[in-house]
């Protein structure tokens, strides 16, 4: 992984964090994107400190505009995607009947739309580098989680949208794999 560019969104903090640490060990030049402006700050601050190459910059993956210019950011900078991780992640932990539609909302705009925009702006660079597109989804992807209406119902559009989208892409190179971490205290 020496020289290649990771992208990961949701980088300043937890699984993020931690995959930035160690593509940073393997010499990648790393790219963290996340909503938490001070939170990359200090990240930053860290991998700067240890010699890793890495850019990080604030972006709201709700929000299309952001994305596409975090990415062409990026491209401008490195030159090119080699790997994306679309990390960026929210939960809800409510019932149905107790969750406000705007909740729900929420938790599809930065799971699965933010995963979208990332990966459409990250699109042509990653076919040109036959790259690697990486999603962190969860356990609750492919099984039901009690209380966790939205969340599973986020990660069960990521695994439609991902999978099919690794049919369209196998032929150019560019692989997508899914990750589904489990949690300690499940509902």
């Amino acid at each position: 992984m020496k020289d290649k560019v990771v992208v990961i969104t949701g980088g300043a903090s937890g699984i993020g964090a931690a995959l930035a640490e160690k593509f940073g060990r393997e010499g990648s030049r790393i790219a963290l994107l996340d909503v938490d402006a001070n939170a990359l700050k200090t990240v930053e601050r860290g991998f700067l400190a240890r010699e890793y190459d890495v850019f990080t910059r604030a972006c709201d993956v709700t929000r299309e505009e952001d994305c596409n210019q975090a990415i062409q950011a990026i491209l401008d900078l490195f030159g090119g995607i080699d790997v994306l991780i679309n990390n960026a992640g929210v939960t809800q932990i409510s019932l149905f009947q107790d969750t406000p539609v705007s909740v729900l909302r929420r938790v599809m705009e930065v799971n699965f739309f933010g995963a979208m925009y990332c990966t459409k702006a990250a699109l042509e660079s990653l076919i040109a580098r036959k790259g690697i597109i990486i999603v962190i989804s969860s356990i609750a992807g492919v099984a039901p989680l009690l209380g966790r209406t939205a969340y599973s119902a986020s990660k069960h559009a990521l695994h439609g949208f991902f999978e099919s989208l690794r049919t369209e892409l196998s032929h150019q190179g560019v692989h997508v794999m899914m990750a589904c971490p489990g949690s300690e205290r499940v509902r």
